[in-house]
């Protein structure tokens, strides 16, 4: 799986392949078929999107973390 998910990453991008990822773990089950993934479980798509968040720039993971602040502080 971390060839595939490494490709998928080199393909449509670290973020692509993280929001997909989020989106599948949301209840979207056709999130990670978009980006060239099939997970069998959740513990798999967290796994995509954990590898997926190790990949992405320390800035794109900054705009992750200000967006999701946020979303919970409802601003």
């Amino acid at each position: 799986m971390t060839m595939q998910v490494d490709q998928a990453i080199d393909t449509h991008g670290a973020e692509a392949v993280y929001q997909a990822a989020a989106r599948y773990l949301e209840g979207d089950s056709d999130a990670l078929a978009a980006v060239g993934l099939a997970v069998e479980d959740l513990g798999e798509a967290w796994r995509v999107q954990s590898a997926a968040w190790q990949s992405m720039p320390l800035e794109d993971r900054a705009a992750e973390y200000l967006e999701s602040y946020r979303s919970l502080a409802g601003c």
